[in-house]
């Protein structure tokens, strides 16, 4: 009889279980999206980051004195510039005549003296939103500030003094505004408000708005130069126009000169809008700029007829139907409930398993709050800045760090935040032609190291060292294929066609001719490294690095598949074919068994600067890979055992996205593991941002992202792979929504390290193979109807 009892009890038990596990799970993955801190941020560093692609902002959640800092992503130095150095082509036909006979040194100097232009412009901080709060004084407790990612909105919580105080703050998409409501439990608020910046500027008032116009400076250095020189011209430097507004208000507002108090309130809203009078990349903003007072006054207008609950209701269904797109959890333990500066300063090795879903979470936060259509890319710091110097002019540099900042934009769901990268390349084209005609007298486009607003393709100053980087124009347009690839979308790629075709129509114009048959880029460099010859010599400008040629066949073979998926005829497919088959081959070096870095058997200068980018074709193509190019996979892993790029500088920026992506693509989960581990000890801020040589650099959380996605599924080798790279560490969870290309989503479950459960959402009908350990399975799917999928990859249903 008890028996009995015992056996209906637990039967009943189960069936509770059964009812609210789902909900559970689903509440433990929303509070694992949170970043919160119970105190406010005392520095940049500190602060959390919002963002909707054109604007950005750092938010403090101070008690007695509040600062919003704020980007605009047009709001850059200068204006457009026509670099191009007439009569330059003779100075780049000696260079290939002094490498070709192997006079780098010679070469080198005249790049150096020559060639290489001034420094490309600078991304600027914008705008502060400045609250001074009264009283000044009094006993604070209950202190918490907490980011939700899902939803994009911030909050600060207190009680001062007793009394219960609370802020919300967002940036709206929907509606282009920084958005803060501030409430207390009784009609005690006040506050001064006001605008600041650190570019020229100046600041009014009337009854319910604070003003705030300036101008951007004509030429601001980066952070490496020892001049501090700010440089303003009344012909060069866009205007812009910033607003705050009162939105609503239950107490007093008065107006000063400068700023608005508001006393003995219960609720606040504000609303800061902003435009400049950027116009384009190819438009001088002074002359032919857009009207910054009446681009404010539409947004004002738009806002001041909308009740804010609409406004954040508006703006959290925008956020959340991209965030929501993928869930990940990774397993769990006490630390997850911690502050996160806490469990960034205490992390250990093997706790905190929860922190590694978390931080691949922020980065796909980070890619909506910073890359949105219509919006520029993400720079090197995304969209947020605060330093008249910016770290290496916060811009686009094109030997890595921008195309590391998309790596995971497709496998983490997000492809429509691949789209201003897109927008970027093509508008890159226009100066590119008359760089590769000035330079090379070549058709086509090309762009070299870096970018800026303006979309200036000449080499940058300094030296050629990175300055003559000559592989970008392949690897941006990698880009374009690869969002072909995952959406499956034609009438993108037939737009995109002509973008990739110029690209190629420059390196068939400007590849030389080795003694071998080769051909091969000239003058160029692999990445910034330093070579050492056997006779000793020691240097940067080469021919036909490996990188460089990795890139250039991938963007050949991919415009011949092009031609075929849209069933077109390409002008130059033919020359393709038969220059495909001429560029200069992957090496293994008969003396190491290393993958060869340049076209000759050099060695590099330096093992410690972790720059080992001839992996390209590991990470960003299947051009190598484990099981069709076992040899080659084994040559750079090799080159991985000498030069340890994991081990290299703090794992921040492109020295850990590399090391972790190619620890993926190689299926060493230990060593994924190991460079996770070293990233989050070395790397990180106590906001989550990614910190290089003392700078946030975007492209270290990004990096980190893809690398987290692709422990999971990787779908680059034409399969569909399932958990290839899961750390023990990881050993129960499940993630949904990742996306594999073919446009198909996926969910995995796993147990024990094992998986459990795969379903597939396909997103196109055929043939598809998928990969699990060491079984490999091909299934007919049509699009839309689910293939369910055991550990063995049997079918459970469809």
């Amino acid at each position: 009889m008890v028996k009995s009892w015992l056996k209906q009890l637990l039967k009943y038990w189960m069936l509770l279980l059964c009812l609210f596990v789902p909900y559970i799970g689903v509440q433990a993955i929303e509070d694992s999206n949170i970043l919160y801190s119970n105190k406010p941020a005392v520095n940049w560093h500190e602060a959390f980051p919002l963002g909707n692609g054109r604007m950005g902002a750092m938010v403090y959640g101070g008690i007695f004195t509040e600062r919003v800092q704020t980007n605009e992503d047009t709001f850059w130095a200068g204006g457009p510039r026509l670099l191009q150095k007439e009569g330059s082509l003779k100075y780049v036909k000696e260079v290939r005549e002094l490498i070709a006979s192997g006079r780098t040194a010679e070469a080198e100097k005249i790049i150096n003296s020559q060639i290489v232009g001034p420094y490309y412009h600078s991304y600027l901080p914008f705008v502060d939103v400045m609250m001074r709060f009264l009283p000044d004084m009094g006993e604070v407790t209950e202190y918490r500030r907490e980011l939700d990612l899902s939803s994009g909105v911030l909050s600060v919580s207190y009680k001062l003094n007793g009394i219960k105080y609370h802020r919300e703050y967002f940036i709206s998409y929907p509606d282009q505004a920084l958005m803060m409501r501030l409430t207390c439990d009784r009609k005690v608020l006040s506050l001064d408000l006001s605008l600041q910046s650190k570019v020229k500027h100046s600041c009014s008032t009337d009854n319910h708005t604070v003003y705030i116009e300036g101008q951007a400076p004509e030429v601001c250095w980066p952070h490496y130069e020892p001049s501090s020189e700010v440089i303003y011209s009344d012909t060069c430097g866009m205007r812009f126009q910033g607003r705050l507004l009162v939105v609503e208000c239950d107490g007093v507002v008065r107006s000063n000169v400068h700023s608005l108090q508001i006393r003995n309130a219960s609720e606040v809203v504000l609303a800061f809008v902003a435009a400049t009078s950027f116009n384009g990349f190819d438009k001088d903003p002074v002359a032919e700029g857009k009207d910054t007072d009446k681009l404010c006054a539409e947004i004002e207008a738009r806002i001041m007829k909308k009740d804010y609950k609409d406004i954040h209701t508006a703006h959290v269904n925008d956020f959340s139907s991209l965030f929501n797109r993928v869930s990940l959890s990774l397993g769990s333990d006490e630390r997850e409930s911690w502050p996160i500066d806490e469990r960034i300063a205490h992390y250990e090795l093997e706790k905190d398993p929860a922190l590694t879903a978390l931080y691949f979470q922020f980065g796909r936060y980070l890619l909506i709050s910073s890359s949105r259509p219509g919006s520029q890319p993400a720079n090197l710091q995304g969209i947020w800045c605060d330093d008249m110097k910016a770290a290496w002019s916060s811009n686009y540099t094109l030997n890595c760090n921008v195309e590391i900042n998309y790596w995971p934009v497709e496998v983490a769901n997000l492809s429509e935040c691949h789209l201003p990268l897109m927008q970027m390349i093509k508008e890159t084209t226009k100066d590119g032609r008359r760089t590769a005609e000035v330079l090379y007298g070549s058709p086509g486009w090309t762009v070299h190291h870096n970018l800026d607003l303006w979309r200036t393709t000449w080499p940058v100053g300094k030296s050629g060292q990175w300055g003559i980087y000559q592989a970008a124009p392949a690897w941006l347009c990698s880009h374009i294929w690869n969002h072909y690839e995952f959406t499956n979308d034609k009438f993108f790629l037939k737009e995109y066609f002509p973008v990739m075709e110029g690209a190629a129509e420059f390196y068939l114009n400007t590849l030389q001719k080795t003694p071998e048959g080769y051909l091969v880029t000239s003058p160029s460099v692999s990445f910034e490294n330093l070579y050492v010859k056997p006779d000793g010599t020691k240097g940067w400008v080469c021919q036909g690095p490996s990188a460089d040629m990795q890139m250039i066949r991938n963007l050949f073979e991919c415009i011949l598949e092009a031609e075929k998926v849209l069933g077109i005829k390409s002008d130059i497919g033919a020359e393709l074919r038969k220059s495909v088959s001429l560029l200069a081959p992957l090496k293994i070096s008969p003396r190491t068994g290393e993958l060869q870095e340049w076209y000759d058997d050099w060695d590099n200068l330096d093992d410690s600067n972790g720059q080992v980018g001839h992996g390209w074709g590991l990470i960003a193509s299947d051009m190598i890979t484990l099981r069709k190019t076992p040899e080659l996979a084994k040559a750079f892993r090799r080159t991985l055992d000498k030069r340890k790029p994991m081990y290299r500088s703090n794992s921040g920026s492109w020295t850990g996205a590399f090391a972790a992506g190619w620890w993926v693509r190689l299926e060493e989960p230990d060593s994924l593991q190991k460079t996770i581990d070293r990233h989050f000890l070395k790397a990180l801020y106590p906001n989550l941002t990614s910190q290089f040589h003392g700078f946030f650099q975007i492209d270290g959380n990004l990096g980190f992202t893809f690398a987290i996605a692709e422990m999971l599924l990787q779908s680059h080798s034409g399969e569909l792979h399932i958990l290839p790279a899961l750390p023990a560490k990881y050993s129960e969870g499940y993630v949904s929504g990742l996306k594999a290309c073919g446009n198909h989503e996926v969910d995995i479950y796993w147990s024990q390290g094992l998986a459990s459960k795969v379903v597939i959402y396909p997103g196109t009908t055929g043939k598809l193979r998928v990969r699990l350990g060491k079984d490999e399975k091909e299934y007919n799917v049509v699009k839309n109807e689910q293939l369910v999928l055991n550990g063995k990859l049997e079918v459970l249903s469809k």
